[in-house]
């Protein structure tokens, strides 16, 4: 779905953040009211928000993430809001109050013209996301749609991962637990499936986007009971922190303990963590982790200054630390918008007696690109990113470098990782885990950088072994 902040020029934002406020909602709390009168426009700088209506009874309709805008449809039509939306965790939103943005839309044509472009092209692009989904949910001509050798190929692969998995549990059944045997014939065919669903479903595929569509959802309705059976693969589908790959997530794919209920879900639970972006999780760890070490070797003669943006778990700063005689060479600063991640990080601060060393900041990356943010860092040598951009527009990420080039010192080095368009398991993590992450090439990161302030492209590219995390370096100038 397409985010505001990709349609708004920069000056129309720059104006809502000098006549918008914040406001901060927590967790159940009501932002709009269905039936009631809404009195100002919202865009979601925090957290996340669910978007509920009584024609459809306890279901959420559609999430408000991060960039995205909130009452728009009654704002401007002044009727009352059409549906509920209520914080599912602690959240940040700016809000425009009607009377002054009404003013300024009367008497600045230009402005008016602007705004309203970008939010006709948003609620357009979400009533057709919705209705395809909605056309997909039907079945509308599913046996028609056999006929298509395509779409025949994919089902016919669904339907053998269904036929293995009652092998498996039967065998589970009258064994007690499945064979190694069993659990290598499951990884294969899941492996197939994904294959399967990246030709199928991917950008390569003949296949319209409707029926794409269709595909994708009869595929997440045929493995969703068996992901729901599983610890990590449930908890990048349900999205308890607003995304999937929150602290806790990555945290769990580190540690590569499968778990789960029932005779199944700890069988597949085994399959997801053994994935090929799994694995690239866990690989990127060490190639980060290598990074800071060679950071802080390359300058003998005084400590070096590290800031991790969007930290996570940071188990690969904690891995440098490890590796480091002298562990007040290196001063990490760990950046998050996520109170929960840094809190967890803190607990392994404090057993590992680094609390001199360790520096936790709580920022919003949104609110860093509208001009709002509070944190003020020391010139660093290295800064770098593993799995943010992944979720950022191009739009967002030039925002970033140029906060990234204001606090690293000359001849500093950005590191960004971005899953690679090879990823054999992208369609599966769209359609099945609605996990949908930017992937991006080396082309795309030397664009980039190019149009930020480095104003040149990248010095140098790694990729971890399974050749789905990509990392693209720049080096300021001296």
């Amino acid at each position: 779905m397409i985010n505001l902040l990709d349609l708004l020029p920069e000056y129309v934002l720059h104006w809502m953040v000098q006549k918008g406020k914040e406001r901060r909602l927590e967790k159940e709390e009501a932002l709009l009211k269905e039936g009631e009168k809404n009195l100002s426009l919202y865009i979601v700088l925090d957290g996340l928000f669910n978007v509920s209506s009584s024609a459809v009874p306890n279901k959420v309709l559609e999430h408000g993430a991060p960039g995205s805008v909130l009452g728009e449809v009654s704002f401007f039509t002044d009727r009352p809001a059409t549906a509920t939306v209520i914080a599912g965790e602690p959240s940040l939103v700016l809000e425009l109050p009607k009377a002054i943005l009404r003013d300024k839309l009367d008497h600045d044509h230009g402005y008016a013209a602007d705004l309203y472009k970008a939010l006709l092209i948003s609620v357009s692009d979400r009533l057709r996301d919705t209705g395809v989904k909605l056309y997909a949910a039907e079945g509308v001509g599913a046996q028609d749609l056999l006929r298509d050798p395509t779409v025949r190929k994919a089902q016919e692969g669904i339907d053998a991962f269904k036929v293995l998995m009652v092998q498996l549990d039967k065998e589970a059944i009258k064994n007690g637990s499945t064979s190694e045997e069993g659990y290598q014939r499951l990884f294969g065919e899941s492996a197939r499936l994904m294959r399967l669903c990246h030709e199928v479903l991917g950008s390569t595929s003949p296949l319209s986007d409707v029926v794409k569509q269709q595909i994708g959802s009869r595929l997440q309705h045929e493995m969703l009971p068996y992901v729901l059976t599983t610890e990590t693969a449930d908890r990048f589908y349900s999205k308890p922190r607003g995304y999937a790959g929150d602290y806790l997530a990555i945290h769990r794919i580190y540690q590569n303990e499968a778990g789960g209920t029932g005779r199944i879900g700890p069988l597949v639970d085994r399959m997801f963590l053994e994935t090929p972006p799994s694995k690239a999780v866990r690989n990127r760890r060490a190639l980060l982790a290598g990074e800071i070490v060679a950071t802080v070797k390359g300058k003998p003669e005084r400590p070096v200054k590290v800031l991790c943006m969007a930290s996570g778990p940071a188990t690969e700063v904690f891995d440098a630390f490890a590796v480091l005689e002298d562990k007040g060479r290196l001063k990490a600063t760990l950046m998050d918008i996520d109170l929960q991640a840094l809190a967890f990080v803190d607990e392994v601060r404090t057993r590992r007696k680094l609390h001199n060393q360790v520096t936790l900041v709580n920022e919003n990356l949104i609110a860093l690109y509208l001009g709002r943010g509070k944190t003020t860092v020391e010139p660093q040598d290295l800064i770098y990113s593993i799995g943010l951009i992944d979720y950022l527009n191009d739009k967002l990420v030039n925002k970033l470098l140029q906060y990234v080039y204001e606090n690293l010192v000359p001849g500093g080095r950005v590191i960004l990782g971005n899953f690679h368009p090879q990823n054999p398991a992208k369609e599966f993590m769209d359609y099945v885990l609605e996990w949908n992450l930017i992937h991006r090439t080396e082309e795309d990161m030397d664009r980039l950088f190019l149009n930020s302030a480095f104003k040149r492209k990248s010095s140098r590219f790694q990729f971890e072994k399974e050749g789905v995390n990509l990392f693209a370096e720049c080096v300021k100038e001296q």
